[in-house]
């Protein structure tokens, strides 16, 4: 099913009738479980069958590099096919694809459950188990991917395919989306598809993606709600010299002039400050924190101001301190790839992530500035900010479900410090919220990139009850009784 052709490939599957015995499971149409409800489905066919769909999806090797996402639009295809739903699968180069399915309501205005196909690399020596394997035992299930997002994607299908064998119609579409190429900004993704398939993004009212997850806060369950995110800006620092032999150098070469220009790199610096939702964030989770931090998060306005104290905080939790300033992080260095032979070129590159009332292009002119003509700088990736409105009804559903499952969970809106898709909408005035049902916490995930990713098995079939009861809710825009 590869092709050369980089306008891609679509194929459409025509409803038909789907007799199957889990129909009868879905005769409440869109009304949401009962807590009852709930206890009795946590062993039942539907939590067994996304079970070994989540456990081949893990399987396919869609690393990005080198990609090979068309695996998993492929695994999709295969369920729509045999399930009788239309999709259209599109190739963006040879072996990247992306995967878009349609449920059609009565109204155009659509629902879109969005995740991506790729993962990042894993290094099967550093693991302890074989990443791409899906080995479950009786608490997790591992693998590369399991948080960073296939279980994501298994939560939107098993939700639209409850849907679908429903046989009921939505008041709005509901689009189940897969996408190429997240992980190395989406040029073969998401961007390909705003320029080749611009239809898909027709009538979009909102975006469900990844973006933030649930933890415990001392013993409270809170669950982040990402609205926005921090302006990535990816630079390439690059200078030039004369090639030689390693033995017969010249007394400047283009690797000695890179290595006088990263000592500068010193020189680039942030005001710490904290932009409305991260500040609305410090706040919430404020209570949740033993003394200095619960009042130094209280008055996150003034703690941003004292450089001793945001030194404390990064040794604290570097990953809030990353809410409350932007960065500039040396992430390659490339010279000569034989070590008697002295390059023409060196470069290092940047993996600068500003907030996102900073601009990059005063940046990129500080940064050229610095430098002087010595180094060039080439942007390689950025993009503008978004915000998403928090009153949409998308996000009263999660709320009132999140309450449903565990009574007193809080919902905090905050900023990723990371990037998603969601951009691409939000650059078009369109809200995507990044939400995904798990908990993680303390030995129940070595991270999203990190080595031996996993995921307990009770967050996995929490979440997908909870996915799907969202957006029934959503569906049906009425409060849980």
């Amino acid at each position: 099913m590869n092709s050369n052709n980089n306008m891609g490939i679509c194929r459409t599957f025509n409803y038909s009738p789907y007799a199957f015995v889990l129909v009868a499971l879905f005769l409440w149409g869109f009304s949401l479980h009962s807590q009852a409800d709930i206890g009795q489905v946590n062993d039942s066919e539907k939590h067994t069958e996304s079970l070994e769909l989540f456990r081949q999806y893990l399987k396919l090797d869609t690393s990005n590099p080198p990609g090979g996402e068309w695996l998993g639009a492929k695994f999709f295809a295969d369920i729509f096919e045999r399930e009788g739903i239309p999709y259209e699968l599109v190739e963006s180069a040879p072996g990247r694809a992306n995967i878009r399915a349609v449920i059609k309501g009565r109204e155009p205005e659509a629902l879109v459950l969005l995740h991506h196909l790729d993962v990042v690399p894993a290094n099967i020596n550093h693991w302890q188990r074989p990443p791409f394997a899906a080995l479950v035992d009786d608490q997790f299930i591992y693998g590369r991917g399991t948080v960073d997002t296939k279980s994501l994607g298994i939560f939107h299908l098993n939700t639209f395919l409850t849907l679908h064998r429903s046989g009921k119609t939505p008041d709005r579409d509901v689009v189940f989306m897969a996408t190429a190429d997240e992980e190395s900004g989406s040029a073969l993704g998401l961007g390909w598809l705003l320029q080749h398939r611009p239809e898909w993004f027709e009538n979009i009212d909102v975006v469900l993606n990844e973006g933030a997850t649930g933890k415990s806060i001392q013993g409270m369950p809170t669950y982040a709600l990402e609205v926005t995110q921090k302006i990535p800006l990816w630079l390439r620092l690059q200078t030039k010299g004369k090639a030689s032999h390693g033995a017969t150098p010249h007394s400047k070469t283009a690797v000695t002039g890179l290595l006088n220009a990263a000592i500068k790199l010193e020189k680039i610096t942030f005001i710490p400050h904290a932009i409305a939702p991260v500040a609305n964030y410090f706040s919430a989770l404020a209570p949740f924190y033993q003394s200095p931090w619960r009042e130094r998060f209280s008055a996150i306005e003034t703690t941003v101001k004292s450089p001793e104290i945001m030194a404390e905080l990064q040794v604290f939790d570097y990953r809030l301190y990353a809410l409350l300033t932007s960065s500039c992080t040396p992430t390659r260095l490339q010279g000569s790839n034989k070590v008697n032979v002295v390059p023409e070129t060196a470069f290092i590159e940047l993996d600068c992530r500003l907030l996102p009332d900073e601009d990059p292009s005063a940046l990129i002119t500080r940064i050229k500035t610095l430098f002087g003509s010595t180094v060039s700088v080439t942007p390689l990736l950025s993009f503008q900010p978004g915000i998403s409105n928090v009153k949409h009804p998308l996000v009263s559903s999660i709320r009132s479900v999140l309450k449903q499952y565990q009574p007193g969970a809080l919902l905090i809106p905050k900023m990723s410090p990371g990037f998603t898709d969601s951009h691409f909408f939000r650059a078009r005035g369109i809200n995507a919220f990044g939400f995904s049902p798990i908990m993680l916490g303390e030995g129940f995930s070595d991270g999203a990139h990190g080595v031996n990713e996993k995921l307990r098995l009770v967050d996995f079939y929490q979440g997908l009850d909870i996915m799907e009861n969202i957006v029934f809710h959503y569906l049906n825009n009425k409060e849980i009784k």
